[in-house]
């Protein structure tokens, strides 16, 4: 296991190397990865103490009093209104802040925002079509939890996906049978009829006290009375009803209102008045109404006791409950009232006509009773209002229907399919086709039946008594197919075609009967459109009528011209095209075009062959006009414009200089020049300068070793890939099954970070004073974008890999391999000794096995050498690598083969190796 470990931290370093000079040093350094998980903050009041952000609090709200959300889907947002079940009873139980969480996990919320005390919020930034859950909580001003949500669920959808089933079906395009048909899905995820109106009535909480009320209103206790008098007196009096049910009036006593309505109420006030005045106006109105306590219980959302405004109906109290669950019914609703018999209540009437003639005002002390749901059916398919109904009663098929809002025009009268659960014991299907006569009289006769599940098929979808005109026409699409249509009939004469379109050719696809089999006819559209019975083809349904241009059906003639000019490439041929035209088409000769002499090249086609010649022109007489040399031009011809002699481009007009130099920086070069004239003209090197180190650098170069990288790269990346599928069936042990693949996972991801690696281009030379390099073989021949850096003089010499202490040691003359491997603690055990290696200081490698005789040529000194590689001396700059052992089992050392690719990758790259290679 130790032996891949070192195999992986070494790839890690080969990828996080230094680039640059060989005497950089790098090393490979574990760090375990952290993970952090952060929750964004909230500016308002702050949550219960010890909550974090995105977390529920420990705490739970009292019981009584709840929030009552509403969430509703947008693009990319969330639309939240909230409000509260009851009013508080004291300021402890009051919010002063709000604050929403929400997540992609149902009770596990990773985000939070405050909403103060808002009662609506937009919960943006979010990803369509994912599920997202949401609570709101509210907070008192010591940061305790009041009241609380259920979680919502909520899908963010698009606008294309928030469309109406009407919006999508009229932006659908009609196929034709020549489409690839593919039948209509059946949507069976219905909605449970009603149930959402009581979601959206949030609004209708709040007490509203500024209602007018009608003469029918029963005064009571707590009902404030507002009383005006003008003419022979004015006064002005507020009283309130108290608990006897009296009011007191200065001057005339108590009146008794209690259980009168409001229009008896001001008789009985006008009475009282005129038994002590006369000659007065009277004017009486309600003020601030009284409240009262309804209990609302059964299958709603939060059953209790209420108090609602004593204009509140039964749909106001149901509200206020968050109305029925769907485990309710909306049909059998009960209100109870102490001596009255209980009224029934059907909640259909007013979702299905708006009547709400039965929504009662409630009394004080009123139960208002939701039983379980009755029988339920569903009716799905193409109705204007796909849903689940409860039934009430003996139901037909047409009543079900009509609830539904009907048939849609698309919908097929032909086949009505109902899905019926007989004798709870098996499923069975039952089709309805209605055969004439009065449709809705025919499904009347239909009882229907607890859990029956109806289905209205659509029409079929492709279009008929149609033809199709596609192409190069100025007018596609479908047209009514006529008795006796012809080709001629939707193209009459060539204004109806887009310019270039092809005359010798048009087809028209069919489906031939009785099979339907798709076929293709030709004609020639030039002599259709002239009225030739013999191509002006008579039409038949579902034809597709297809007008190609010219682009599609004729090879596309050109020329080309390349060289000295603007914009050189290939360019559309036309008739009487000449040299001139051509050239003006590739936007003008550069500045450095030979005007003098240009080459037309042109292939000829004789007999069964091709041959081609080539023709010179003055261009600068083409140019004027010449007709002798501005030659008219053939098909696939090409110009070639010469360049004037020893011009260079921009590109190749510069090298820089860096380092140790006088006058470092960029310096222009001419065709020619070499390394020693730019040296000199920068003023020489200074006197810390260290050629040895010196680092050219070519971007010709660093082009050719950036290929072959990225072919070795490739070709390693497979390499690993096939010995992954291999390793189950070749390993012999569990631990080294496990060991492997440890590898060669850390291969792969090596692999991923070297592909972002780029190649430096450096070349190997050695510098030598301008005098002396002038005269040997590195005086090289530059080219545009050349860099040279020339180090100043370094002072240690590195050690890496499998030593015990791989650093760097001040470089002391004369001291050889030996000593520094002795210095750095000497090499481990897993060593690898016999394929130490040296890289030297202007980037070429001295290995071991290049003096495994003890007798090597130094190149620098310009002589022989004896000792063995331990003997060699190393230089200021010098990096010693010592390679880390791999031989326990063929495949780790298959695997050490793939990192050896991958050092050398790495070394052109400009990096160095730490440990293990």
């Amino acid at each position: 296991m130790r032996t891949w470990k070192a195999y992986v931290i070494a790839l890690i370093t080969l990828i996080t190397g230094v680039a640059g000079t060989a005497h950089s040093i790098a090393r490979a350094v574990e760090v375990p990865e952290a993970v952090v998980r952060q929750f964004s903050g909230s500016k308002g009041a702050a949550p219960a103490v010890g909550e974090a952000a995105g977390q529920l609090p420990q705490q739970q709200p009292e019981e009584g009093a709840k929030l009552l959300l509403k969430a509703e889907p947008a693009d990319g947002q969330i639309v939240l209104t909230w409000a509260s079940t009851a009013a508080p009873k004291s300021p402890e139980e009051t919010p002063s802040n709000y604050v929403i969480h929400y997540g992609t996990e149902p009770n596990a919320y990773g985000n939070k925002v405050d909403a103060g005390l808002a009662a609506t919020f937009r919960i943006q930034n979010l990803t369509n079509e994912r599920p997202y859950f949401v609570r709101v909580m509210g907070y008192n001003a010591d940061r305790k939890l009041v009241l609380s949500s259920e979680e919502a669920r909520v899908i963010p959808m698009s606008p294309d996906a928030s469309a109406s089933s009407l919006e999508r079906a009229f932006a659908r395009q009609s196929p034709t049978l020549l489409d690839k048909l593919e039948p209509t899905p059946l949507n069976r995820s219905l909605r449970q009829f009603g149930y959402e109106f009581f979601k959206n009535s949030l609004a209708s909480l709040a007490v509203t006290e500024n209602l007018p009320v009608g003469p029918d209103y029963v005064v009571g206790p707590g009902d404030s009375i507002r009383i005006d008098v003008w003419g022979s007196f004015t006064a002005r009096y507020e009283p309130t009803v108290d608990r006897n049910g009296e009011i007191l009036i200065p001057r005339i006593g108590p009146v008794k209102l209690w259980g009168l309505t409001y229009g008896q109420a001001r008789e009985a006030i006008d009475k009282a008045l005129a038994r002590y005045y006369k000659g007065y106006e009277l004017n009486v109105t309600l003020g601030s109404l009284r409240t009262i306590q309804v209990y609302v219980v059964g299958e709603v959302e939060t059953p209790g006791v209420y108090s609602v405004s004593s204009l509140a109906t039964v749909v106001n109290a149901l509200a206020a409950a968050g109305g029925p669950s769907k485990n309710g019914s909306l049909r059998s609703i009960r209100v109870s009232r102490p001596g009255a018999e209980p009224r029934a209540i059907d909640l259909y009437d007013m979702f299905l006509t708006g009547d709400r003639s039965n929504d009662v005002r409630l009394q004080n002390g009123d139960t208002v009773f939701v039983p379980v749901i009755g029988p339920v059916v569903a009716v799905a398919g193409e109705v204007r209002r796909p849903g689940i109904y409860e039934l009430k009663g003996a139901t037909p098929l047409a009543r079900l229907v009509a609830m539904a809002g009907g048939i849609t025009a698309a919908g097929d009268t032909g086949r009505i399919q109902l899905e019926r659960i007989e004798g709870n014991s098996a499923r069975v299907v039952l089709d309805y086709e209605p055969k004439g006569g009065d449709l809705e009289a025919e499904l009347s006769r239909v009882d229907l039946k607890d859990r029956d599940m109806v289905t209205v098929f659509p029409v079929f979808d492709a279009v008929r008594k149609v033809v199709t005109l596609t192409g190069n026409v100025t007018r596609p699409g479908a047209y009514q197919l006529k008795e006796g249509m012809r080709v001629r009939d939707i193209l009459p004469d060539p204004s109806a075609l887009l310019p270039e379109s092809y005359l010798e050719s048009a087809e028209i696809t069919r489906l031939a009967l009785p099979e339907y089999r798709r076929e293709v006819v030709t004609f020639n559209l030039r002599a259709a459109m002239q009225g030739d019975p013999k191509e002006n083809l008579p039409l038949q349904e579902q034809d597709t009528v297809r007008v190609f241009s010219r682009a599609e059906m004729l090879e596309k003639h050109t020329v080309s011209i390349s060289g000295a000019v603007l914009n050189p490439g290939s360019y559309e041929y036309f008739p009487r095209m000449t040299v001139r035209d051509l050239v003006t088409v590739a936007g003008s000769p550069k500045r450095n075009a030979f005007l003098g002499s240009a080459e037309l090249t042109r292939i000829n086609v004789t007999g069964d062959g091709a041959r081609a010649s080539r023709q010179d022109i003055n261009l600068e007489k083409a140019m004027a006009g010449d007709p002798e040399h501005n030659l008219p031009l053939q098909t696939d011809d090409v110009l070639i414009v010469r360049s004037i002699e020893n011009w260079l481009e921009a590109s190749d007009r510069f090298v820089t200089l860096r380092g140790e130099v006088k006058f470092p920086g960029t310096y222009s070069i001419a065709k020619g020049e070499r390394l020693s004239s730019v040296i000199a003209r920068a003023g020489g090197y200074t006197e810390h300068s260290c050629l040895k180190g010196a680092k050219f650098t070519r971007r010709s170069v660093r082009e050719e070793q950036q290929r072959r990288m990225d072919e070795v790269i490739a070709r390693t990346e497979q390499d690993v890939y096939r010995k992954q599928a291999e390793l189950s069936s070749v390993a012999t042990s569990r631990e080294e099954l496990e060991a492997t693949k440890a590898a060669l996972d850390g291969l792969l991801r090596s692999l991923a970070k070297l592909k972002t690696t780029r190649a430096e281009g450096r070349v190997v030379i050695r510098l030598a004073q301008v005098e002396a390099l002038a005269h040997s073989s590195y005086d090289l021949e530059l080219e545009g974008g050349d860099e040279l850096y020339v180090p100043p003089t370094p002072s240690v010499v590195s050690v890496m890999g499998s030593v015990y202490n791989p650093t760097s040691f001040l470089h002391i003359s004369e001291r050889d391999v030996a000593y520094y491997l002795e210095r750095s603690g000497g090499a481990t055990r897993d060593a690898e000794l016999d394929d130490l290696y040296i890289i030297k200081a202007d980037g070429s490698v001295f290995s071991r096995q290049q003096s495994s005789f003890g007798i090597r040529w130094d190149d620098y000194a310009r002589r022989w050498t004896f000792g063995g590689f331990l003997s060699s001396p190393l230089e200021p700059g010098d990096t010693l690598v010592v390679p880390q052992k791999l031989e326990r089992t063929a495949w780790m050392r298959e695997i050490k083969d793939i990192t050896t690719i991958l050092s050398q990758v790495a070394i052109t790259a400009g990096v160095i190796i730490a440990a293990g290679l």
